[in-house]
């Protein structure tokens, strides 16, 4: 009798193992944003990641606006495309938020006071200013620690 038992409990067991590797748990954070805690998708490491301030960010390339009064920023799970914009030192630049994850995600400048939300597959516009020498920094405050952060350059 025990040895029928064993094929049908290796495979119960081998099963509840597969299950449990494929199920991917749900968060909140505190804003009570929903975020997915299963590893990284193919589209948070695609790129790698780059240091952002203390920030590492995916890595989604880089786009050079200068002399542009607009550009397209994409919003996905968990990353900005492009990353960073480069632009004249300066200039003012209306950027059109388009998300395209399936989570609420934000773009959040804190030197220019900016916190915009942006509802999956939605669409919100803000006007950034390139910084006058250097770097600064943006991100998304609901997954900022997911690596979604980006840059405005200089150039």
């Amino acid at each position: 009798m025990r040895r029928k038992l064993l094929p049908l409990v290796v495979f119960v067991f081998v099963f509840a193992l597969v299950a449990a590797a494929c199920g991917g748990k749900k968060a909140t954070t505190s804003s009570g944003s929903p975020t997915e805690t299963s590893e990284a998708s193919p589209s948070e490491s695609e790129g790698g990641t780059i240091t952002i301030g203390s920030d590492q960010a995916n890595d989604h390339g880089s786009k050079d606006i200068s002399g542009k009064d607009e550009a397209e920023l994409e919003l996905d799970n968990f990353y900005f495309e492009p990353t960073t914009f480069t632009g004249d030192a300066g200039a003012k630049v209306k950027l059109e938020l388009k998300n395209e994850g399936t989570a609420l995600h934000n773009f959040t400048l804190e030197d220019q006071n900016i916190d915009q939300d942006v509802q999956p597959d939605g669409t919100e516009s803000v006007e950034v200013t390139i910084p006058q020498s250097g770097s600064i920094e943006f991100f998304c405050k609901y997954h900022r620690t997911r690596g979604m952060a980006g840059q405005l350059t200089a150039a």
